[in-house]
């Protein structure tokens, strides 16, 4: 019989145990200092200063205070995965706010979560009001330069993302040389990712990615395996077992036949390895749906099996499917790379809308067109990252993915004084927040080695590298005002969980049970 250990009284004291380790070992990371993490595993090592990748790889010794950290540690990761950055923020937070329940007498759950609540609420309102938009190339490369002190790659990010605009999509590969380089290609960017995580290829980025796909696209729910079963077997009869559908959903059983074929899944009833790669996505919604998807066959060169017009998925041939250099599905979106279909179409298409538009007759009608131009004229940059060894290679790309999210952040949803500053000048109802609001700035300060200034007026602040003071985007101190409002609600989710927490049920792991 497994041990386990029960905890029905009060497990506030194993909470802060677990939340003060959590915090001491990313806290010094945050900011400009350059303080980084060693980590040192079985399956990997790493030198880093990526808060979310420390937090996938910490684990506590105590069985009851690492129950605490897993809780914790999914919190943080879906902050990433939301806004791309701010989870050592975050983590500081919830560190100040823990702390702050520690010092009461008599801690009622509900009424810190009540609290914790409101807070967020009039913290999110105050964080909106102060947000400004980004509207140039230079206000974008100090926002890069904020989050990865490297001026030439920083420089590269901010220009890529002006190059592709608000509404393109930059990824990341592996650069074959030492160099790291970007390149602009033509893409298709989705707000829907994969349909099951079983089709995650790589687990460390939660990424299904396939080389040179095929691409079904149709509006069909598909739901039987002998839907998809023949274009599978004439892709395999001609060696190319990877295949991208794009559909209304995928489930059932032709789910499970996607699922038992991937390269990385083992067939108990078989007893073999899977060799079929591929991925599900949901088409896009809205009200020119089947328009969305022809213009998709159009960029790829396939054809859309449609419902309205009788096709048949199962008689579909290699010919009809689209094709690309590359695709990527995340959790939450995907994007096509090298799309390749006929150029002398699309940029016939394009032109058509373009005149379109102006002759359009209603506002609605023409931003219809004006959406669909976008889709057609969508571009997708890659940057690929590239360092003398491996260790230098995964710290970069993680500096490098968080630098890609902060500026993509700040340029859709606009930037607020940086430095943990705008957090430290909201003010809410909620005392433990207030005190928690501060804590980031507090940190960076320590971690750099200087003094909090205290005359900087509102929208001043100190830049702690160069030692400019003034508006913060003249010197160049801004934070994405998405990533501080992600970091600030995660931390509230994850204090509100813990502070109701009222025992713990914990298994012993088996190597301790022998001791």
């Amino acid at each position: 019989m497994n041990d386990i250990s029960i905890i029905t009284r009060d497990p506030f004291e194993v909470i802060k145990r677990a939340v003060a380790k959590a915090v001491e070992l990313v806290a010094p990371t945050y900011g400009p200092s350059g303080n980084k993490v060693i980590i040192s595993k079985v399956t990997h090592g790493m030198v880093v200063d990526d808060g979310v990748q420390i937090m996938r790889d910490l684990e506590l010794s105590d069985p009851n205070e690492n129950a605490v950290l897993k809780v914790i540690r999914e919190a943080a990761i879906k902050t990433n995965d939301r806004a791309g950055d701010g989870t050592t923020g975050s983590m500081i937070m919830l560190g100040a706010i823990v702390d702050e329940a520690a010092k009461t007498t008599r801690r009622d759950g509900r009424k810190v979560e009540r609290e914790l609540k409101q807070g967020l609420k009039e913290a999110t309102e105050q964080l909106r009001e102060q947000a400004k938009p980004i509207k140039t190339l230079d206000e974008l490369k100090k926002v890069a330069l904020i989050s990865f002190d490297d001026k030439e790659v920083s420089e590269m990010i901010a220009e890529t993302w002006h190059k592709v605009g608000k509404d393109g999509s930059v990824t990341l590969d592996t650069s074959p040389g030492m160099k790291t380089t970007a390149e602009l290609s033509e893409g298709i960017t989705f707000t829907n990712g994969y349909v099951h995580p079983a089709m995650v290829n790589n687990p460390e980025r939660m990424e299904a990615a396939i080389e040179k796909p095929y691409i079904l696209i149709t509006d069909y729910r598909i739901t039987e395996a002998a839907d998809i079963m023949p274009l599978m077997n004439l892709l395999a009869g001609k060696q190319h077992g990877r295949l991208v559908i794009i559909a209304d959903n995928v489930e059932q059983q032709a789910l499970a036949t996607l699922i038992v074929n991937q390269p990385h899944i083992f067939n108990q009833q078989t007893k073999t390895q899977g060799s079929f790669q591929s991925v599900a996505i949901a088409a896009p919604w809205g009200e020119n749906r089947l328009s969305r998807l022809e213009d998709i066959a159009l960029l790829t060169g396939g054809r859309v099996f449609s419902q309205t017009k009788g096709d048949k998925i199962q008689e579909a041939t290699i010919a009809d499917l689209g094709q690309a250099d590359r695709f990527i599905a995340r959790q939450n979106s995907a994007v096509i790379i090298g799309a390749k279909g006929k150029k002398d179409a699309v940029r016939k298409a394009i032109a058509d809308l373009s005149a379109a538009i102006v002759t359009a007759s209603s506002q609605k009608e023409k931003e219809a067109m004006e959406k669909r131009l976008a889709f057609l004229t969508n571009k997708v940059a890659v940057i690929k990252v590239g360092a003398p060894t491996d260790n230098e290679y995964k710290a970069l790309r993680y500096k490098v993915e968080d630098t890609v999210n902060s500026v993509k952040a700040a340029f859709r949803g606009g930037v607020v004084c940086g430095a943990g500053l705008a957090l430290a000048r909201v003010k809410t109802s909620s005392r433990m927040l207030n005190e928690a609001l501060q804590a980031p700035h507090k940190r960076l300060m320590d971690n750099m080695g200087a003094d909090s200034v205290s005359d900087l007026k509102e929208g001043e602040a100190l830049n702690v590298v160069s030692g400019a003071r003034g508006k913060y985007m003249d010197v160049g101190v801004v934070d994405a005002v998405d990533v501080l409002i992600a970091g600030v609600e995660s931390a509230v989710s994850i204090a509100c969980l813990l502070s109701t927490t009222s025992g713990m049920l914990v298994e012993k792991p088996q190597k301790m049970r022998q001791q």
